[in-house]
């Protein structure tokens, strides 16, 4: 059983259930979801750590710090009082219970599953291709078919918030000025804004260049440490670009670093320019741990991210994970 109790307080049983099963469901989620539907069974109260109870419960329970109120309308919610739409998505409860969980300042040690051995992918090429993105995103979706996969796009204009029906409107800098040294609240607070295609977490990249550009050396370098020592994931890939401070040092984080060339037009001029640039500024480390790819011409290039996984990239990629698998894996 996992080591933090959330207790859903309800009249409603048939509603509990359903809710305690597809909060159940997420082996991430850090919560054992108990059920009351009457208040003289709560017990001992030191025990849970986290209330949602419908207004029938919540008057005696506000006091206790951590509870929220289930309302059955988003309409007339009590001011200055933290409350949950009953009728939304599962996911979207999740996500909040999270959020208002890595508020709190007990929320102790990290009861958030088992701890992995973190390896950060680096994905960054200094020929200018719209390509990197959706060479990143299958290349996490592969690696999610046999672990645990999380993918920060580090690009000023990815799009993606355009094609992710779930993003929310916390992105990736609101994850970054999070970071105050306490591990287990970001714990908590990544597992609130992680959203999910084919089986890869992703937070909800940067609305804005101006803010992603405004984000220091120190605090990429920080959080890709906060989250290599948190454990959460087997494989971190960053998707980069030149607008990241510190990109060398951020790439000096990576484990592996795909690049991808060309031989076109300025293409090779620009690898071989930045190349000179690595040995000049004393990078030549990073070409060790550096792979070149020379992309073929496809024909067709998917437009939604429910073509990517049957596209030719697709079959392409596949491959390219395949060949690095014992670096990688």
């Amino acid at each position: 059983m996992k080591d933090k109790i959330l207790a859903v307080c309800t009249v409603d049983e048939a509603y509990a259930k359903r809710l305690q099963d597809a909060l159940s469901e997420r082996d991430a989620f850090p919560f054992s979801v108990f059920i009351y539907t009457k208040s003289e069974n709560l017990g001992n109260s030191e025990k849970i750590s986290l209330y949602l109870a419908d207004e029938t419960f919540y008057e005696g329970l506000k006091n206790a710090g951590k509870a929220l109120i289930l309302l059955k309308s988003r309409e007339n919610g009590p001011e200055a009082e933290r409350y949950i739409w009953k009728y939304q998505s599962a996911e979207d409860i999740r996500k909040q219970l999270l959020d208002y969980y890595s508020e709190l300042a007990d929320t102790g040690a990290s009861g958030n599953g088992k701890k992995h051995s973190t390896k950060v992918i680096g994905i960054f090429s200094p020929v200018a291709k719209s390509i990197q993105t959706s060479f990143s995103l299958l290349m996490g979706q592969f690696l999610a078919k046999r672990s645990k996969v999380l993918y920060l796009n580090l690009e000023p204009f990815s799009g993606l918030s355009k094609l992710m029906s779930d993003c929310n409107n916390r992105d990736l800098t609101d994850l970054v000025y999070y970071l105050d040294g306490n591990e287990d609240r970001l714990v908590y607070k990544l597992e609130s804004m992680v959203g999910n295609v084919n089986g890869l977490d992703y937070v909800s990249p940067a609305f804005s260049f101006l803010d992603l550009g405004q984000i220091s050396e120190d605090n990429w370098i920080r959080l890709i440490d906060t989250l290599r020592k948190m454990g959460t994931y087997d494989h971190i890939i960053l998707d980069l670009s030149e607008m990241v401070q510190g990109l060398l040092n951020v790439l000096r984080k990576c484990d592996l670093i795909y690049t991808i060339a060309d031989r076109e037009g300025f293409a090779l001029a620009r690898l071989e320019q930045y190349d000179e640039l690595l040995h000049a500024l004393e990078y030549d480390d990073l070409k060790e741990r550096t792979r070149k790819y020379n992309l073929p011409v496809f024909k067709k290039l998917p437009s939604s991210l429910e073509e990517l996984p049957y596209s030719d990239l697709a079959g392409y990629v596949k491959n390219v994970v395949a060949d690095c698998g014992e670096l990688i894996l």
